[in-house]
């Protein structure tokens, strides 16, 4: 049995996605497929790289990586992605999908065509920046001539990319929108809208899972709510037993609890 994982954007709330990994691994669940926007591509290059989500949290925090990802907001100008790709060249030893122990896929906007990108193959942090990449934030990251931006524009839960080859796609959706009361200020503001467009497309591609995971105390923290890194860990982690533990009965737990060998 092949078992995929699509990962969406959502800034800092995708932390979230290492909690649900490592209990994904202590329920003995193997992931075949990964696939990744935005913060889901960070998570996802990292993990299909084979770091322990335990790991990659440790770079996260010691890095800072998140917060050179997505820097607090500023209005002297746009910003360069340059700084995270260090971090992310100094991490990975080889810049190539082809060097991943799990197959990946991450998704962007290409700007020039105004359609999802996915890329899986060739080089692998330029994808990785471009599927980060806030539009009027930073500078749109160019691949072979062509623009592109944030992946979560048009696609913010790949399950599609890799629904073909799995029998089962666990979809874990980190940017819940649920309503807001106070809307002040021009960073709020922005915030609100990114993720109001971020999950415009997420209905269609949770459809297409045969588990969804949307942990529902993240809707307390925001896209740049970076230093609350291990709260909204622990999220991602106590949801992923709460689901398996509550939901045993469906047949979609119990296939992936099964102990055939996949």
């Amino acid at each position: 049995m092949k078992v995929g994982i699509a990962l969406s954007g959502g800034g800092a709330r995708g932390i979230a996605h290492l909690g649900v990994l490592k209990a994904l691994e202590e329920l003995g669940i193997t992931v075949d497929y990964i696939a990744g926007t935005s913060a889901g591509s960070i998570v996802g290059a990292f993990y299909a790289n084979g770091f322990a989500p335990a790991e990659i949290m440790k770079i996260v925090s010691k890095t800072n990586l998140f917060q050179i990802v997505w820097p607090a907001f500023s209005w002297k100008g746009i910003f360069s992605m340059s700084r995270s790709e260090d971090v992310f060249r100094r991490h990975f030893k080889k810049d190539d999908f082809s060097a991943t122990k799990i197959p990946l896929k991450i998704v962007a906007t290409n700007l020039n065509t105004g359609r999802p990108q996915v890329f899986e193959s060739g080089e692998l942090v330029k994808p990785m920046m471009a599927s980060c990449c806030i539009p009027f934030v930073f500078d749109p990251i160019k691949i072979d001539g062509d623009l592109y931006v944030d992946g979560g524009i048009v696609n913010n839960l790949p399950v599609e990319s890799i629904r073909s080859a799995c029998d089962v796609v666990i979809g874990v959706n980190a940017s819940p929108v649920l309503k807001e009361e106070k809307l002040g200020g021009t960073k709020k503001m922005i915030e609100r809208i990114s993720m109001v467009s971020l999950s415009a497309n997420v209905a269609k591609s949770a459809s297409m899972c045969d588990l969804l995971i949307e942990p529902k105390g993240l809707r307390a923290f925001g896209t740049f709510d970076i230093k609350m890194g291990q709260e909204i860990f622990d999220l991602g982690y106590e949801a992923t037993h709460y689901i398996f533990e509550n939901q045993k009965d469906e047949a979609v737990i119990q296939q992936l609890l099964s102990t055939e060998v996949k």
